[in-house]
């Protein structure tokens, strides 16, 4: 099975070659055939200079944005590149800030292998700070008393099936993202299987989480209680 990956990167010059090439290590290790979309979502540093250097045709490609799309702007944006070239069997995104250790990425693609519909990250241990913990809890709660039962809707990588990605086709362009792909898996009933992951501190860069974004998470929910989802 052939696996498309986007992963949006924002400002992400000091740490984009050590994670690029540790996602790449670990697919290559398992044996999974693997596209990456390095999206280069308007950073301001060296981002997009560098992810140039780290392109290989079919294996690791690259999309620049010129302005920041935000974070679900930008896997879209990796996603509608997968899409234009075929869909590949499993389609996913993950983070770009080595947050989370690509080992996970080999048993996603292999309970997607077992039948699963989707595979995602379930963070069972955060070593991230005490901002991103407190927006984190505050969504996860508002998001269980919603009705969404999965315990850790933002959880990445998230992979799919390629008749997954297209009930749902996720739309959101901001952080709701992955609730918006949670919400709809849930309603349709799809199978999904959660791998436990510890999220690391970041080693450079900064989180682009902020305790603004629980008001956009508020908002968000409003509209999908309403039936205002993209």
């Amino acid at each position: 099975m052939t696996l498309g990956l986007s992963i949006p990167l924002y400002n992400e010059a000091t740490l984009v070659t050590e994670v690029v090439a540790s996602i790449h290590a670990a697919l290559q290790q398992a044996q999974i055939q693997s596209t990456l979309v390095l999206v280069n979502n308007g950073s301001e540093d060296r981002t997009g200079e560098i992810v140039d250097d780290l392109a290989i045709p079919g294996e690791i490609e690259v999309v620049h944005l010129r302005q920041n799309h935000g974070y679900g702007g930008g896997i879209l944006a990796g996603l509608a590149h997968l899409e234009a070239a075929g869909l590949p069997d499993i389609v996913g995104w993950c983070w770009g800030d080595g947050q989370v250790s690509p080992s996970v990425l080999p048993r996603l693609v292999a309970a997607i292998r077992n039948g699963a519909d989707m595979a995602k990250a379930q963070r069972t241990e955060r070593q991230d700070g005490a901002t991103r913990q407190l927006v984190t809890t505050a969504y996860a709660a508002t998001m269980r008393l919603a009705g969404v039962t999965d315990p850790d809707v933002n959880g990445c990588p998230k992979l799919m099936t390629r008749a997954c990605f297209e009930a749902i086709q996720p739309r959101s362009a901001d952080w709701f993202l992955d609730a918006e792909a949670m919400i709809k898996a849930e309603q349709l009933g799809l199978q999904i299987a959660r791998e436990p992951v510890v999220m690391r501190p970041r080693l450079a860069g900064e989180s682009k989480v902020r305790l603004q974004t629980v008001g956009e998470f508020a908002l968000n929910i409003g509209r999908w209680k309403l039936g205002r989802l993209p």
